[in-house]
């Protein structure tokens, strides 16, 4: 539960614990990020303030609600199995099933994609897993590659180490170390969490994560550091939020990207030279 108070300030009101909390925010027409950019009012999806106040809440009520496994191989298992191509749902269900099994047989390509075949129960129904295969293959490599990790380095040289590892590229990678160090020190650039910073104008229309990872992770660390949101819970929150949202709030927002794409001149490159120095 959370209400606004209306005044040049913005107050977004929460429970903790069963007490009320207050966060104040800048006026909507206060700029932030370098002045490229306008907060906004909270109550306005995709907004600066939008994204703060809802991560802040999220911080106050539950703050550990991305984490899965109670290891690192289980939180490399739920990762893995999840991703791009894979509902949720249907991911959580695999992942469920494998982190039941010993070691060993996640070690064995065969056992695995046994597990993965077998039809799994997603809401009562049926539900045959996508690229069981090639997910299989990586399974076993990285659940025995894993011992070959140094699981005390720092987030981001983890997260380095962790793509070494078969199937695992920088948004997985960045995934596992997120959940299981709840790193602030890295993004996960999920198609949700492009789609959200594009439509505030905070990434290139250039960019491709495929090539541009390190300049968009800047860019969206450097974000939430002007905000003063952790980042792994904002990344988080914009994730639940965006993938919810009905498609015709997601066109609105990708409109808002092109209208922003197309008034930029020199300011992309001031917010590219900003976050990268």
């Amino acid at each position: 539960m959370h209400s606004l108070k209306r005044s040049s300030r913005q107050q977004v009101l929460s429970y903790r614990d069963g007490e009320l909390i207050e966060l104040t925010l800048p006026a909507a027409t206060t700029r932030v990020f370098g002045h490229q950019l306008r907060w906004g009012r909270a109550e306005e999806i995709g907004t600066p303030a939008y994204w703060t106040a809802q991560a802040w809440m999220w911080e106050a009520e539950d703050p550990d609600h991305y984490r899965l496994g109670r290891t690192l191989r289980e939180e490399m298992l739920a990762c893995l199995l999840g991703g791009y191509g894979i509902p949720a749902e249907v991911g959580l269900a695999a992942y469920d099933r494998l982190r039941a099994a010993p070691a060993d047989a996640l070690e064995d390509e065969h056992s695995v994609l046994e597990m993965l075949t077998t039809p799994l129960e997603v809401k009562g129904r049926p539900v045959r897993y996508r690229f069981a295969r090639q997910k299989a293959h990586h399974v076993a490599l990285c659940v025995a590659g894993l011992a070959d990790i140094d699981t005390d380095a720092g987030d981001r040289d983890l997260r380095d180490a962790l793509v070494g590892l078969s199937g695992i590229g920088p948004k997985t990678a960045s995934w596992i170390v997120r959940n299981w160090r709840d790193s602030d020190e890295v993004s996960i650039l999920d198609i949700h969490i492009i789609r959200a910073c594009h439509s505030l104008g905070l990434f290139d229309s250039a960019w491709r994560v495929e090539r541009h990872y390190a300049q968009m992770e800047a860019a969206y660390l450097a974000f939430a550091k002007a905000v003063g949101a952790r980042a792994s819970i904002l990344d988080s929150v914009i994730w639940m939020t965006m993938r919810q949202l009905p498609q015709d709030i997601v066109a609105n927002l990708n409109q808002k990207d092109a209208r922003i794409q197309k008034n930029k001149t020199s300011k992309a490159v001031d917010i590219r030279q900003s976050v990268l120095i």
